[in-house]
């Protein structure tokens, strides 16, 4: 069934279709032109290379021939920084999109430059050892004269080549400028006529469908009068409706204000349960500060009791050195008496003196003995007492470790308390929020019964109007049938 809306959309897809092909062709074109342009931009940068290569060029054979007539330093140095110049730009042309399909000329090119420095150096060379009179009569004067005009020849050759492709681009430019104004124009003739021929179908069309339309109006209002009657007994059941969901919202408000009361008993709880889990996060910080003071002061004594197994074992040094003098002095005091009793009556008190000097060498060396071994047992308590405070050390840490543990808890008991207090007041603030919305929907409700009562007035209007609407269909299809007749 060919409908209205189908041929408005035939037309607009003829109007799209020669608009797409216009646009097609004007996108080629300007792919073309895209190409041209940058074609021409390639060109004129292969131009500004060429251009300062051959500049340079000149530059080197200016400063080599200031060279051989002043011998100047500083024309060396220009000569070098143009070389240097040269090559790099022979370097930026090989790579140059405009000249990369003339690699056999470039690379003559590049040979004849190369040629020419080369007699350059030379010539720098020959004028260090000869006169400039020398130097000018050279035969490598003219060969200088010939290779530059040979190169410039070259460079002009290159220019011309390429001056003629930037004009053929040009060229091209025009001729797509040209078709895409001959394209657009011819474009927007056939949309113009495709319009109006469409435009002329679709009035026909409308003609046809609205005297088919205005029948159905004629049936459409048929079936609105029997809607309204329906209509009518459906708003008597929906105001019933409504007043029995009144009832059933008082009910819920009172469930939702018992809610809330608890809701208001359950923040208290956690109140409280907040206060008592963060007074004993304090007293765990509190007892974990103590031990981590306790911890400090062990350390302190073990470093004491180190300190004082380092003094014990200097002492242990000092007293090997009393004991080791002591029985020097007992051997002396045994051949001291030795001599004595080989001296006869005339030693007789030298030997009572190295008696009395050997008792003494040998109670200080028992002295030394019991020394050192007071010295040990020191020692063993000192390292005994060192043991125990390292797992004393350890306990504490464990203890410290505990502590943080349960102030961890109690921080944790904190947050779960503060979220279930969080949670009441939003549990609250929801049942305040229902409480107020039950009161709202009993006013919808309330509204809904006016309306119900409104809606039977305008069943009773949409009777007057299914009426209204047949007669318009009766004059619609009147006026649509004559200019048929």
């Amino acid at each position: 069934m060919t409908t209205f809306g189908r041929s408005l959309g035939l037309g607009f897809l003829l109007a799209a279709a020669v608009l797409c092909g216009v646009g097609a062709v004007a996108l080629r074109s300007a792919f073309l032109m895209e190409s041209a342009a940058d074609g021409v931009t390639r060109s004129h940068q292969g131009l500004r290379i060429l251009a300062e290569l051959l500049n340079d060029v000149a530059e080197a054979e200016a400063a080599q021939r200031g060279y051989m007539l002043t011998k100047d330093p500083a024309y060396l140095t220009a000569l070098e920084k143009s070389t240097a110049e040269v090559n790099a730009e022979l370097d930026e042309i090989r790579v140059t999109p405009a000249w990369r399909a003339r690699v056999a000329e470039l690379n003559d090119t590049g040979e004849d430059i190369a040629a020419l420095l080369a007699l350059f150096r030379e010539r720098v060379a020959d004028r260090q050892t000869m006169t400039l009179e020398e130097v000018t009569r050279s035969p490598k004067v003219n060969l200088v004269r010939q290779r530059m005009e040979r190169l410039r020849a070259r460079f002009a050759a290159l220019e011309r080549d390429e001056v003629a492709q930037l004009e053929k681009r040009s060229v091209e430019m025009g001729s797509t400028t040209r078709l895409v104004k001959g394209v657009g124009l011819a474009g927007a003739l056939l949309g113009l006529l495709i319009v109006a021929a469409t435009g002329l179908a679709l009035q026909r069309l409308l003609a046809r469908m609205v005297g088919a339309s205005a029948v159905d109006v004629a049936d459409r209002a048929r079936e609105l009068e029997a809607s309204s009657i329906r209509q009518a007994g459906a708003t008597q059941q929906t105001s019933s409706a409504a007043l029995e969901l009144t009832a059933t919202m008082h009910e819920v408000q009172a469930a939702a204000n018992q809610i809330a009361q608890r809701s208001s008993e359950v923040e208290e709880i956690a109140s409280a349960s907040t206060g008592a889990a963060q007074s004993g996060s304090q007293a765990m910080a509190r007892a974990r500060e103590a031990t981590v003071g306790l911890s400090r002061q062990i350390d302190l004594v073990v470093t004491q009791m180190t300190t004082l197994g380092k003094e014990v074992q200097g002492a242990s040094t000092v007293l090997g050195a009393i004991e080791e003098l002591a029985e020097r002095t007992n051997i002396l005091a045994i051949n001291a008496t030795i001599e004595a009793y080989g001296a006869g009556e005339a030693g007789e008190r030298f030997r009572v003196v190295a008696d009395e000097i050997r008792r003494l060498a040998e109670k200080v060396r028992a002295d030394a003995v019991d020394i050192r071994r007071q010295l040990d047992s020191i020692r063993n308590v000192s390292n005994a007492t060192i043991m125990s405070t390292e797992a004393g050390v350890k306990a504490v840490a464990a203890n410290a470790a505990l502590f943080s543990q349960a102030e961890a808890m109690f921080a944790l008991i904190s947050e779960r308390v503060a979220a279930s207090d969080i949670a009441s007041k939003e549990i609250r603030m929801a049942t305040h929020q229902q409480s107020s919305a039950g009161r709202q929907l009993e006013i919808a409700l309330n509204d809904v019964g006016r309306a119900s009562a409104d809606a039977e007035q305008v069943a009773q209007r949409n009777l007057e109007v299914a009426a209204a609407l047949s007669k318009t269909a009766q004059r619609l299809s009147a006026f649509v049938a004559a200019p048929t007749g």
